[in-house]
């Protein structure tokens, strides 16, 4: 119960202070409407601006949903040149992106969380959290990599995708923080809601795939191995080249899944946040816009609460389906 009030009194106040923009828009009455026609024309443009319009009344349709899209887009924020036009142009290899810091992020509270866990077994010390992360880490070592790979080979990759797995999972944890802005350093965002972070990721699977493929049955072997046993060879060529699309398609999938899993959720709570300022709008500002307000916002808690779990779901996906690959390169039996 204490959760749920937390999690509602958040939302609440997000609401509550994006909401008084909307308002102060409204007092002006229909006086002030030619004004906010006029802007309308010019304010298609100024929605990507880095400070946006400042008022809901200030802005047509298309721009109050593409002011609230803006957290899931990524840009470079450090170490990147800007064009003649005055525009980001990013040619950098070393360029910041608004993602990164999050992903640092992560790695400092895994380290915060986990070396606990590890100077536990030296102290024979452990804390009801300490446990906790324990019993966490034995579930994926023993529910997802033994289970595939089975304790004698598992027990080489149990760190690897144990990192990968609570990688995604602070990763997608941290995208459900309410931002404070729209815009880096106070807007959080998830690091996975976008196919670059979840490409290299999938990227470094495939690599595993290849790598321990080759270095157990030798480069020849292993794409002679690719191709089924005892078909007639005029199939041969057909299925090899079949089974190496087949080869590159599972990380191709790997990335959309994470990234279109965690954009979505993300969308559909912006979206729905998003209409209650469309109907304050087409109201003019008026006290029903209130009423409209509270489906909206029934509706975005309630995507909310389902991504919650999908953070876990698809850390967990994710992770499996990546100890699935990696284990049939290493034994291809037909």
């Amino acid at each position: 119960m204490l959760a749920k009030r937390i999690l509602i009194t958040v939302w609440l106040c997000l609401v509550a202070a994006v909401a008084l923009p909307a308002q102060e828009g409204g007092h002006g009455g229909a006086g002030e409407q030619g004004a906010a026609h006029s802007a309308d024309a010019q304010g298609h443009d100024e929605s990507h601006d880095h400070h946006g319009p400042s008022l809901t009344m200030d802005m047509n349709a298309s721009d109050i949903f593409k002011w609230q899209f803006d957290h899931s887009v990524t840009y470079p924020i450090a170490l990147y040149e800007t064009g003649e036009d005055g525009k980001a142009k990013i040619d950098g290899l070393f360029t910041i992106f608004n993602v990164q810091p999050w992903q640092w992020t992560c790695l400092g509270l895994m380290l915060l969380v986990f070396l606990p866990v590890v100077t536990s077994f030296k102290k024979g010390q452990v804390g009801w959290f300490t446990r906790v992360m324990r019993g966490f880490c034995l579930w994926v070592r023993d529910e997802m990599v033994y289970s595939v790979m089975g304790k004698e080979e598992g027990r080489k990759f149990a760190p690897f995708f144990m990192f990968m797995f609570f990688f995604i999972v602070f990763m997608n944890v941290i995208g459900l923080i309410p931002s404070a802005g729209h815009h880096f350093p106070l807007a959080i965002y998830t690091a996975t809601g976008t196919p670059y972070v979840t490409g290299a990721l999938a990227i470094i699977t495939l690599l595993m795939m290849l790598g321990c493929g080759v270095k157990k049955n030798g480069l020849l072997g292993f794409f002679k191995g690719l191709v089924p046993h005892g078909l007639p060879l005029p199939l041969i060529p057909i299925m090899f080249l079949i089974e190496v699309v087949s080869l590159l398609v599972k990380p191709f999938a790997l990335t959309i899944r994470l990234f279109a899993n965690m954009l979505a959720g993300h969308l559909v709570i912006a979206s729905a946040i998003g209409l209650i300022f469309l109907f304050a709008r087409l109201q003019e500002g008026a006290a029903t816009s209130y009423l409209t307000a509270l489906p909206c916002f029934g509706m975005a808690v309630f995507i909310y609460i389902i991504e919650a779990f999908i953070t876990l779901l698809q850390a967990y996906i994710f992770t499996f389906l990546s100890i699935n690959f990696v284990y049939q390169s290493i034994h291809q039996d037909h």
